[in-house]
């Protein structure tokens, strides 16, 4: 297994303003603090592939090649629902932008295109509590209560990915579905979306912090299940915050191995050494980042958690003899 750092903690999303960076210095710095690969974050204003002309992808191939990093993913935030006006065509736009970052893969040599099924805020349907057993896509209707329109979302989704995924074979690139709400709510479902789909160049984005649970068993058996699925993996950590009751009322991001940090890394780095993986664990920063102080984090902030990452994870990898990589 390999390092990479995914660019997109550095394109100003969650940071305070103007602390942000271009998409080839943001690959500097995963070659500078010691990353085997860097992914690009295919959107604006780091790696929309629109942004990138034929010039300027040839000049970051001679980038990778000078800095001695590993072509990585190009990583996108797709939705590939239906409108809800017969006027609105957001799924034919999300197809035409995967196929352009295919293009853009099989330009620069990167091997895999990460997307999701559908994403519609924080995880979570607004409307999932008024549905009858399945989550609702409309409001309460007999169409709710059949889990109708959880259906056709379904299919709507299985649609889009079956024409990205054979826009991908053709081109010689593999899509990392990732494990996602909305409409892949878990793992079981991925695989039932990968069944149906059956195309070769579609398999799965593995992420231990959007595992169902964090128990040793289950997470030993997910991958087992993932065997010959899984291609990619980022690296975050989701932390839980809780009244004085106990009840969780948020969650935020923290770096793997940091003092707050719950999640089970040995069990999982154990579970894809047996699987003989051998691919990407890509740190990411993608959910707001606040520090002391009550406020927005900057640069500084997000080179912090980066190097926190790599140091924690590269003594894993070598703890249990599966780092793959050369950088020291």
């Amino acid at each position: 297994m390999r390092l990479s750092l995914d660019v997109i903690g550095y394109g100003g999303y969650f940071t305070l303003p103007g602390e942000s960076l271009s998409l080839e210095e943001a690959i500097k710095r995963a070659a500078n603090m010691g990353y085997d690969a860097a992914c690009i974050y295919a959107h604006r204003p780091l790696g929309f592939p629109l942004d990138i002309n034929s010039e300027r992808r040839k000049r970051l191939v001679d980038l990778y090649k000078e800095l001695d990093l590993e072509m990585g993913a190009i990583v996108c935030c797709t939705n590939f629902m239906h409108g809800n006006h017969v006027l609105l065509y957001p799924q034919e736009k999300e197809i035409m932008y995967v196929k352009e970052c295919i293009d853009m893969a099989r330009e620069i040599g990167s091997p895999f295109v990460r997307i999701l099924s559908a994403f519609y805020g924080y995880f979570q349907n607004p409307l999932a509590s008024t549905g009858y057993g399945f989550p609702a896509f409309e409001s309460r209707s007999r169409r709710v209560s059949r889990a109708e329109d959880w259906l056709e979302a379904w299919n709507d989704v299985k649609a889009g990915l079956t024409e990205v995924a054979k826009y991908a074979q053709d081109a010689g690139v593999l899509l990392a579905l990732q494990t996602h709400p909305e409409v892949l709510g878990n793992n079981e479902e991925s695989l039932q979306m990968l069944d149906e789909i059956n195309n070769p160049s579609l398999k799965i984005g593995l992420d231990l912090p959007l595992l169902e649970s964090q128990d040793h068993d289950f997470i030993r058996q997910t991958v087992r299940d993932m065997k010959d699925h899984m291609v990619y993996s980022h690296t975050i950590s989701l932390a839980q915050n809780k009244t004085i009751g106990g009840a969780p009322y948020s969650w935020e991001e923290v770096a793997p191995g940091s003092e707050k940090d719950p999640l089970q890394w040995e069990v999982f780095i154990e579970a894809l050494k047996e699987n003989d993986y051998k691919g990407l664990l890509s740190a990411e920063i993608c959910s707001p980042v606040v520090i002391k102080g009550h406020k927005l984090g900057t640069l500084e902030t997000i080179d912090e958690r980066y190097k926190e990452s790599i140091v924690y994870l590269k003594g894993l990898l070598e703890k249990y003899n599966c780092y793959s990589g050369h950088k020291k």
